[in-house]
C-alpha cells in the first residue's frame, strides 16, 4: 500500500533537474483485494454499467402478464365498486322507505321489512333451495385451480409462488360458500324437524 502511495507521490511531485538516479530498494508488499474493495466504491463501478437485460424470455412474458394483470384487476377493483356502492344506495333507499311508513302509521310497512329481511329474493326469482352457492363455489374453486395449474406450468419459482398465492383466494372463498351452504342446509333441517 506505502508502494501506491509512493508512486502517486512521485508522480505528482514537481520534476527535478535530472539527476542520476539511484536504484531503490523497495520493500515487497503484496496488496490484497480486501486493500483495493476498500478504496473502491461500488456505485462508481456501476454507475458505467447497464443495466442487465432480462435474463430469460420467461421474465419478459411475465413482466408483461402481471402489468396486464394489474389493469384487469385495477378495473375489476372499479367495477365492484360500483355493484358495491350500487347496493349500498339500496339499502339506504329502502330503510328511508322503512322509516317514512313507520312515521306514517302505513300498511305497507310489512312488505317492507320482508324485503329488508330477503333483500334480493325478488330478483332472478330465487328459490331457497336453489344450488346457487354450491355452483359458485365449485367455478371459484376451479379458478383458483386453473391458477395454480398455470403457475405450475411455466416452471419459474417466482411465478409459482405468486401463481399459487393468488390462487389462494378463489380456493379459500369457494370453501367458504360450500360450508357456508352446508351449515344452511343444517340449520334448515332442523327448523323443519322442530316444527
Amino acid at each position: 500500500m506505502d508502494f501506491l502511495i509512493a508512486a502517486a507521490a512521485a508522480a505528482t511531485a514537481p520534476a527535478a533537474p535530472a539527476v542520476a538516479a539511484a536504484p531503490v530498494a523497495l520493500s515487497a508488499q503484496s496488496i490484497s483485494p480486501a486493500d483495493v474493495a476498500a478504496y473502491i466504491d461500488p456505485r462508481d463501478i456501476a454507475s458505467f454499467m447497464p443495466a442487465p437485460p432480462p435474463t430469460t424470455e420467461l421474465v419478459a412474458v411475465s413482466d408483461s402478464f402481471f402489468n396486464l394483470l394489474e389493469n384487469i384487476t385495477m378495473v375489476a377493483l372499479f367495477v365492484v365498486g360500483f355493484f358495491l356502492l350500487a347496493r349500498l344506495l339500496h339499502a339506504w333507499m329502502l330503510h328511508r322507505s322503512i322509516r317514512r311508513a313507520l312515521e306514517a302509521k302505513s300498511d305497507a310497512v310489512s312488505p317492507l321489512i320482508d324485503k329488508l329481511n330477503k333483500p334480493y329474493e325478488h330478483i332472478g326469482g330465487q328459490i331457497p333451495d336453489a344450488p346457487g352457492d354450491d355452483r359458485n363455489a365449485l367455478v371459484l374453486l376451479a379458478i383458483g385451480l386453473a391458477m395454480a395449474g398455470f403457475g405450475l406450468i411455466q416452471g419459474h419459482e417466482q411465478l409459482i409462488r405468486t401463481a399459487v398465492g393468488a390462487a389462494l383466494f378463489p380456493i379459500f372463498v369457494g370453501i367458504a360458500l360450500l360450508v357456508r351452504r352446508r351449515l344452511a342446509r343444517a340449520a334448515a333441517a332442523e327448523e323443519r324437524a322442530a316444527a
